[in-house]
């Protein structure tokens, strides 16, 4: 039954009740002419009359209204109750919210509801339960791992240690899962069908909880676009292709909670603390530092690549993107590239065979630009590594491994890039890293620290081979395979 407010009930009471005063004052008998009394007298006693009536009709309609509006504080107090269980629907077994008296339930249907209205998405609101941050990262671990399935995340871990960019190699997921953990404060599980925030009392600090409003929104995001973006039929992305449909969609995510957060100031993140500081949550993660970079790019740069789209289509071209998304970092980090009505295709490097001794590489990857940058980084200023990877235009990560106990595997790691000029710079860089990571004086071609490693210009100049292995015999055979 539709409930009228309390003041628009207020005027059609007092609206009914001067209707009905005319109406009595109209209904009493004419004043025979024969009776002497002042003309005036008998208007003013029926005017006293309906004024003593509509006094005690305003009495009864304050009393009224007194009534209604306790009514509708209670309505407002069971409304946030519902919104709140309309989140638990469909929930088996759902953990139930124990709040202290000075606490408030979270309105996470609420917001998402809010949420979706602004991004112009037409769907119903998120089911959301609170579980432990340990169980959400659990979720998350299952579903990185059907994005890369069949250890994909061991092998370009492998692939990246064998380069020297990583310490060892190690698992990457578990700890891309934390970190996610971290960054949205909770993940929407497509298999169950339900938004997982985690429960303070067992997040890893503050700013874990303050990220819920980012999180709901990727996850509204994930369940929209998700098996669009993400289509296992085709099998696992290359780690550049990833990171690039990463982008978008936790820049898509990234954009809208700021946007709601402009229309919402309360909801604006409250946590100080910079992702910097040693103390901040997502760096309790022992991720290695380029593991980290490549994890993080999708928020950081993605942002960027969302606003952009947002300015020149609004929602219509960010929704368009899934269904034509980026292929490449280089688009991210240049918007420009990907808006081109020209854009070019992805150029792949193409070689005769890849085959070591008989035994193809357990991975055969291709990093991209941000990937090439931030390695060069590492040993390089910023200008210097930026320029280096300017030019990249294809490049191809074999790894293969490496027998008698080797710590590390054997790599070759193809680029190609758009002018020898461009090649020329690529080249000045890596070697630099080279010399400073093995102490050497900056040879092409060295031994050190027991391994093989050779740096060479090929393909006419425009493109530059590094050769990492664990004996010089293999070394020999990678030069001969990538000439």
């Amino acid at each position: 039954m539709m409930k009228l407010n309390p003041a628009t009930l207020l005027i059609i009471l007092l609206a009914l009740g001067g209707a009905a005063a005319l109406f009595l004052t109209e209904s009493k008998p004419e004043t025979p002419p024969a009776v002497a009394v002042k003309p005036e007298a008998a208007p003013i006693a029926a005017t006293n009359s309906v004024v003593e009536d509509l006094k005690k009709q305003i009495i009864l309609l304050e009393g009224q209204i007194e009534y209604l509006q306790g009514q509708n504080d209670a309505l407002k107090d069971e409304n946030a109750q519902m919104i709140q269980k309309l989140g638990m629907l469909g929930m088996k077994d759902a953990p139930k919210m124990t709040l202290k008296d000075d606490d408030v339930a979270p309105d996470f249907v609420g917001m998402g509801l809010e949420m979706m209205k602004m991004r112009k998405l037409h769907a119903l609101p998120l089911v959301t339960t609170s579980v432990s941050q340990e169980e959400v990262e659990t979720v998350i671990l299952a579903w990185l791992k059907r994005q890369q399935p069949n250890e994909e995340g061991k092998k370009l871990a492998r692939g990246l240690a064998a380069l020297g960019w990583i310490p060892e190699a190690i698992d990457p997921l578990p700890l891309r899962a934390a970190l996610l953990a971290r960054q949205l404060g909770g993940w929407y599980d497509d298999e169950s069908e339900t938004m997982y925030t985690i429960d303070p009392s067992t997040a890893s600090g503050p700013a874990v909880t303050s990220n819920e409003p980012l999180g709901i929104a990727f996850g509204q995001l994930l369940r929209e676009y998700g098996d669009i973006l993400f289509q296992p039929q085709h099998g696992p992305l290359k780690t550049d292709m990833r990171l690039a449909r990463d982008s978008l969609i936790a820049g898509d995510a990234a954009l809208t909670r700021f946007l709601h957060s402009l229309q919402n100031p309360a909801s604006e993140l409250k946590d100080d603390l910079p992702a910097e500081d040693p103390d901040h949550p997502i760096n309790q993660v022992p991720m290695p530092a380029y593991l980290r970079e490549l994890a993080m790019f999708p928020f950081s740069r993605g942002f960027d690549f969302a606003q952009t789209l947002h300015s020149a289509g609004n929602f219509a071209q960010l929704n368009a993107a899934y269904s034509r998304p980026p292929v490449s970092t280089a688009e991210v980090i240049e918007p420009e590239m990907y808006l081109d009505p020209e854009r070019l295709a992805p150029v792949e490097i193409q070689l005769d065979a890849v085959k070591l001794k008989g035994v193809l590489p357990y991975l055969d990857d291709c990093l991209g630009k941000f990937a090439c940058v931030t390695a060069l980084r590492t040993y390089n200023p910023d200008e210097d590594a930026a320029l280096g990877a300017r030019g990249l235009v294809a490049d191809r990560l074999l790894a293969w491994v490496a027998d008698g106990g080797a710590k590390r595997d054997h790599a070759a790691w193809q680029t190609l890039f758009m002018d020898k000029s461009a090649a020329d710079a690529f080249y000045k860089a890596m070697l630099n890293s080279l010399k400073q990571r093995y102490e050497t004086k900056g040879e092409s071609e060295f031994t050190a620290q027991g391994r093989f490693v050779s740096l060479l210009r090929n393909r006419g100049d425009a493109g530059v081979v590094l050769i990492e292995a664990a004996s010089e015999e293999a070394r020999a055979a990678l030069k001969l395979l990538m000439k």
